[in-house]
């Protein structure tokens, strides 16, 4: 199972002018990968993988979620495309905890070189995955959400909706 490759996007973005140039392009891109929406069996362990790719929306933002699942373990690709600002390109890998998914996304902003790593919380609900706002705190470099303040799924930007499988 392969994750979409977003940095063919990435590189074509200045060209796409309008959204439905660039959802025509992520359906085709989604095609030609040929990750589906399902389950798949390793033969060697017999663990059920799963991958997903979804895709958000808000106002000329943009984000795709590709996502690959199993063992308990959650890892992926994640794109934000910012209107008249430097992308986020990076991966996510975290776990379910209920029905939140909880990841660090390591990422970069634009060409730059320099990584960064933050934490996202995305609830699943209806089958979207909606992306929270909450207070976070660095410890030892690190960054994390504080526990004292309650994730807020609200007041996000992004909901994820899942991309049509072939």
């Amino acid at each position: 199972m392969e994750l979409i490759n977003f940095s063919i996007l990435y590189k074509r973005k200045k060209m796409m002018i309008k959204f439905p140039i660039l959802l025509s392009a992520i359906t085709v891109a989604v095609l030609l990968q040929g990750c589906q929406s399902g389950n798949t069996t390793d033969n060697k362990t017999d663990t059920v993988f799963t991958a997903s790719n979804y895709i958000a929306v808000d106002g000329k933002d943009t984000a795709l979620l590709s996502l690959q699942s199993g063992k308990g373990v959650v890892k992926g690709k994640l794109l934000i495309n910012l209107y008249n600002k430097e992308d986020n390109d990076g991966y996510v890998r975290g776990a379910y905890k209920g029905d939140t998914l909880f990841v660090d996304y390591t990422f970069r902003k634009g060409a730059k070189t320099i990584v960064y790593k933050n934490p996202l919380a995305l609830l699943m609900q209806n089958g979207k995955l909606v992306l929270g706002v909450g207070k976070m705190e660095s410890v030892f470099g690190r960054t994390y959400f504080r526990k004292d303040i309650p994730i807020e799924f609200y007041e996000g930007r992004f909901t994820f909706t899942p991309l049509p499988s072939q």
